[in-house]
């Protein structure tokens, strides 16, 4: 009997244990599937995380893209580096598409990347506003040359209708005077050519005879303006004092004048930046406007 009872008592006992292990084993299982369930959702998060930021950065690479095709110059140079710039931004558009949804490292180092693009066209922005205010200064700057030569072109014009004016009269009998202006491509032999074949522009005139007009030497400033409007600009810092106003010149040439007849030529070295067109000559000495034409050069 008494045995019979021990075995008993050891049956209840192990149940006691197998229920203990099953309760434990329970919770534990609860537990882990808690924390699964809280994994799962934390890395759901994230994902939704890295989704927003990269949508957010494709974005900002669409408003690059956009704001480089607004930055257009004259400057073929800088031109061709915004270009390059642009298909930056599209090669990396194009590599996000494909990125790990899950990276915070991938992400990260697309942040960065689009950082420095960023901080690349802040630079072009700034150079490109120096340039536009620059290119807006030489603007007003050759707007008041055109100005003054309009002014002195048709002062001139004035003087030459009113001649019975003893004061217009005088002014222009000690102003020199030409004819026979022209102006030309040259080859290398000095034989006049096409623009294609050009060594040099030369410009040739005859001063005419004037015994009231100053004797000695002078300066005689030639000042070639291309079909598009600006001149052409001979040596670095090439500028004379015109009516109070420095001007650019092509080219220029002393020469001793003693009252008579003398013929002169001027020539300006072509730089390889000619073109077919219209081309305006000036020709100035002593602050004044001497000679004008207009020539087209093929």
């Amino acid at each position: 009997m008494d045995e019979y009872l021990h075995e008993e008592n050891q049956g209840d006992s192990l149940v006691k244990k197998l229920k203990i292990g099953v309760i434990v084993l329970g919770a534990a299982l609860v537990v882990l599937l808690a924390f699964f369930v809280h994994a799962h959702r934390e890395n759901r998060a994230n994902m939704q995380i890295i989704s927003d930021e990269k949508e957010l950065l494709q974005q900002e690479l669409v408003d690059l893209s956009s704001n480089y095709d607004g930055l257009k110059t004259d400057n073929d140079s800088l031109n061709a580096r915004l270009t390059i710039e642009q298909e930056k931004i599209a090669g990396l558009m194009e590599k996000m598409k494909t990125f790990r949804a899950n990276s915070y490292a991938e992400i990260n180092r697309y942040k960065q990347e689009v950082g420095t693009l960023k901080t690349i066209m802040r630079g072009y922005v700034v150079q490109i506003d120096s340039l536009n205010r620059a290119n807006q200064q030489l603007r007003a700057e050759n707007s008041e040359v055109k100005k003054q030569i309009t002014w002195v072109r048709e002062r001139n014009k004035n003087l030459e209708e009113k001649t019975t004016r003893m004061e217009e009269t005088l002014e222009l009998a000690a102003t020199l005077a030409i004819e026979q202006f022209r102006l030309y491509p040259i080859n290398k032999r000095e034989k006049e050519t096409q623009i294609r074949k050009c060594a040099q522009l030369k410009a040739e005139f005859t001063i005419t005879k004037n015994v009231t007009a100053k004797r000695g030497a002078r300066m005689i400033y030639l000042r070639v303006t291309r079909p598009d409007g600006n001149a052409i600009v001979g040596e670095e810092g090439a500028t004379f004092k015109y009516q109070n106003v420095a001007m650019d010149y092509s080219a220029r040439r002393e020469i001793v004048y003693e009252g008579e007849r003398l013929e002169v030529s001027i020539y300006w070295p072509n730089d390889g930046s000619l073109d077919k067109g219209k081309y305006t000559a000036d020709l100035f000495s002593d602050n004044q406007l001497i000679g004008t034409g207009e020539f087209i050069l093929k």
